[in-house]
């Protein structure tokens, strides 16, 4: 079941204030450069989380400053994933950073017990997911006919730049809002790159989780869902979150 309005929905990318985006951007940049080293060409976690925080403004200045405090940075950040089973068949995966492990399980199921939801075993969660670049390149708002039409221009130039690259293992699903290009980990940023050549806008792009299929909720638990996330969003000891969600019932 693809997202049909995957631009203009909000529960699996919730708008936080610019701060605090920032700061999770900069605290990922920083321990990324700590575990893999300062060179983004070598590290892909940096690499990604640097292209992540260009997309968001992040200064480049700051995006260095971060780099280079990281070798200085006393503080032990861990990374932690944790895979949860919410109502009415709800998948979710939740990365935390953090150098305080108690506090962030705790804080985690708090939000969890007002969910009805709880931490699954490992692997039991991910294989709902496919993990793979995504970009998105949105449709103008045009009439029915003519928003087709421009969606299968966009899928043929697509499928050009990606036939010169010798790539074929690319998905390309077009919803009402906009075209979602899903590629292999691997092949991500040549791709993207490639359609960045050819001029066509890209409102967001990176390698994430992305859901085998969605499932539905009604508004009581889509209620709880939203405010579970907003939770997620506030908690600095979290860096992201992703479900299956797709619409309301």
């Amino acid at each position: 079941m693809p997202r049909k309005h995957l631009i203009a929905s909000g529960i699996n990318k919730k708008q936080q204030s610019q701060a605090k985006i920032w700061n999770k951007l900069a605290k990922e940049i920083k321990a990324a450069a700590k575990v893999g080293g300062t060179n983004p060409e070598a590290n892909p976690r940096l690499k990604a989380a640097i292209d992540k925080a260009l997309q968001n403004n992040l200064s480049r200045d700051s995006i260095d400053r971060n780099i280079n405090g990281a070798t200085k940075d006393k503080d032990n950040q861990t990374d932690y994933l944790f895979e949860i089973y919410g109502p009415k068949g709800l998948a979710i995966i939740v990365m935390g950073l953090t150098d305080n492990q108690n506090r962030l399980l705790s804080s985690l199921k708090g939000y969890l017990s007002k969910l009805k939801a709880d931490i699954a075993t490992p692997n039991s969660v991910k294989m709902n997911f496919k993990y793979c670049g995504e970009i998105i390149i949105p449709l103008n708002k045009l009439e029915d006919q003519e928003k087709k039409e421009e969606a299968n221009n966009y899928e043929l130039i697509i499928l050009e730049k990606c036939m010169e690259l010798g790539i074929d293992d690319i998905d390309i699903i077009i919803n009402d809002d906009c075209l979602q290009v899903l590629t292999t980990p691997k092949d991500f940023y040549v791709v993207r790159d490639k359609l960045n050549e050819s001029n066509l806008t890209l409102v967001n792009s990176e390698v994430r989780y992305i859901p085998n299929d969605y499932i539905n909720l009604d508004n009581e638990n889509y209620e709880k869902l939203t405010r579970f996330l907003d939770s997620c969003e506030e908690d600095d000891d979290i860096q992201w979150v992703v479900t299956n969600f797709g619409e309301v019932i």
